[in-house]
C-alpha cells in the first residue's frame, strides 16, 4: 500500500525587489541559489550551517551557490535545529524541472542532516516538518516572471508535494506572482 502524501502547498508571492540581484541577473539555468533566512540593515543573514552545506551539496553534484555574495552576507549560529530545519528558500533562473526539485529536495534534506546532526537516523530527518520555498524566474524577450511555490510538509514528502503542485494545470493557469517588465538589472523600485 501506498504511502499517503501529506503537506500543504501554496503560492508564495514574491518579487523582484525580495530576491537579491544575483539571481535575478543569473543566466538561465540549473543553477540553484540558497536564499537568506532573512535580512537584517541591508545584510543577508544565513545560519552558520550553511557553508559546509554548499560544499556538501556541490560534492553531490548539485550546482548550488549563495544568492548574495561573501560581502553582503553574515552567518548567525543563534538558532536551534528545530528553527534551522523549518525554512529554506530556494530559487532558480528558470522553470523548475524535475531535475531541479531533485536538487532542491536534496537541499533541504541535507540541511536538516547538518541540523539535526549526523547520528540521526534518517527515519527521524524524513519526519521533519519542513517549508520549502521555491522561487523560478524565467526571462521572456520583454518580461521577467516570478513565480514562487511554498511548500510545508514532512521532508519524506516534499518531493511529491513539489511534482504534484507542478503537475497541477491549474498552477500552470493562475497569473505569475509578479511580471517585471523592466530589465533585470533594473530592479530598484
Amino acid at each position: 500500500m501506498a504511502e499517503e502524501t501529506t503537506g500543504a502547498v501554496t503560492r508564495w508571492d514574491l518579487s523582484a525587489s525580495d530576491l537579491p540581484a544575483t539571481v535575478l541577473n543569473a543566466a538561465a539555468g540549473g543553477r540553484v541559489f540558497l536564499l537568506p533566512d532573512s535580512y537584517v540593515d541591508g545584510m543577508a543573514l544565513y545560519r552558520d550551517d550553511v557553508a559546509g552545506l554548499i560544499k556538501t551539496l556541490r560534492h553531490r553534484g548539485v550546482d548550488i551557490d549563495f544568492a548574495c555574495g561573501r560581502e553582503d552576507r553574515r552567518y548567525l549560529s543563534e538558532y536551534g535545529a528545530t528553527e534551522v530545519v523549518a525554512t529554506i528558500g530556494i530559487a532558480v533562473a528558470t522553470t523548475l524541472t524535475t531535475d531541479l526539485v531533485k536538487s532542491i529536495v536534496l537541499t533541504a534534506w541535507q540541511r536538516a542532516r547538518s541540523s539535526l546532526g549526523p547520528g540521526c537516523p534518517d527515519e527521524e530527518v524524513g519526519e521533519a516538518c519542513v517549508t520549502v520555498k521555491a522561487a523560478e524566474i524565467v526571462r521572456g524577450e520583454n518580461e521577467t516572471v516570478i513565480r514562487g511555490l511554498e511548500v510545508t510538509g514532512r521532508l519524506a514528502d516534499i518531493e511529491n508535494l513539489i511534482q504534484a503542485a507542478l503537475a497541477d494545470p491549474a498552477r500552470a493557469e493562475l497569473p505569475p506572482a509578479e511580471a517585471d517588465s523592466a530589465a533585470p538589472e533594473d530592479t530598484t523600485r
